[in-house]
């Protein structure tokens, strides 16, 4: 059965001012079926409180977004709120050395959460569409991650920014996708520039240890917000990709908003996310 889900992270500033028992309510009230977590961050709640509220909700959870580091010691955490995928949400390599380490480091963490019967997922930006030889990173992530314990969620606005036909890479490895983001596009800009661990941050920090977003930032934050428009208003040919995902099995779609549309806030603009996914998916 299909599932519509929302990534926690698309609520933004209306997520952080708000308690996430309310969050959750309001995600249930715009119609989704489920939630993704973002940042390991379960508002301060207990597995069994959170477990309690989801139920509560009729939310389900069926994956969190969080890092490589975090994976192992939240494990027993997402057995028990039931998860399935706890999928690192980015990860900094730039050659074939780095990107062969986040290979490993995947398949270890997915050795320590398949004794819980959860599998461990990698989430895409544009960047790991960059080439090594003939092929892109994240392919070579594919290939050398354990198809039966590791398993991938492609960002198809991302794969689509970085100029991938999204539908046809699902479908090249198809046995290895287990969830789409849903996040539309206005633009193709190509893979950006991948970091390695060994790179400084881009961000100075102030005296309470946060970062300091120049005005430089700023702009080409609120540029690259531009380009996630209305769902089904920008350049991603949705009908071919849901096509793919009915043919292989992919039953997980996770909507991811960067950022508001036309004059409407966050919760409205999620809200006709969903009801367009309900009408076309």
């Amino acid at each position: 059965m299909e599932t519509i889900y929302l990534q926690l992270y698309s609520l933004g500033q209306y997520g952080e001012q708000h308690p996430m028992k309310e969050n959750l309510k309001e995600v249930a009230q715009m119609g989704y079926d489920g939630v993704e977590f973002a940042g390991n961050n379960y508002g301060g709640l207990s597995a069994e409180e959170l477990k309690a509220e989801l139920a509560a909700n009729h939310l389900g959870c069926r994956s969190v977004h969080l890092g490589m580091n975090d994976i192992v010691p939240t494990l027993p955490f997402l057995k028990e709120i039931g998860c399935q995928y706890a999928i690192v949400a980015m990860h900094a390599f730039s050659d074939m050395e780095e990107t062969l380490d986040c290979a490993r480091q995947l398949n270890e963490a997915a050795k320590e959460a398949a004794k819980y019967g959860i599998k461990v997922g990698y989430h895409n930006h544009t960047q790991e569409f960059n080439k090594l030889g003939d092929k892109y990173m994240l392919e070579v992530l594919i290939e050398n991650t354990d198809p039966e314990n590791v398993v991938f969620e492609l960002d198809c606005g991302w794969a689509t920014a970085a100029g991938v036909d999204a539908a046809a890479f699902i479908k090249q490895y198809a046995d290895r996708f287990v969830a789409i983001h849903v996040k539309e596009n206005s633009k193709v800009i190509g893979p950006e520039k991948p970091r390695s661990p060994k790179d400084p941050s881009p961000f100075k920090l102030d005296e309470n240890g946060k970062p300091i977003i120049t005005e430089e930032m700023r702009k080409m934050f609120e540029e690259r917000a531009s380009w996630n428009c209305g769902t089904g208003q920008g350049i991603i040919d949705w009908k071919k990709i849901f096509a793919v995902c009915h043919e292989v099995g992919i039953d997980l779609f996770v909507v991811e908003r960067e950022a508001d549309y036309g004059g409407m806030d966050r919760m409205t603009c999620l809200k006709h996310d969903v009801d367009w996914l309900k009408t076309n998916l």
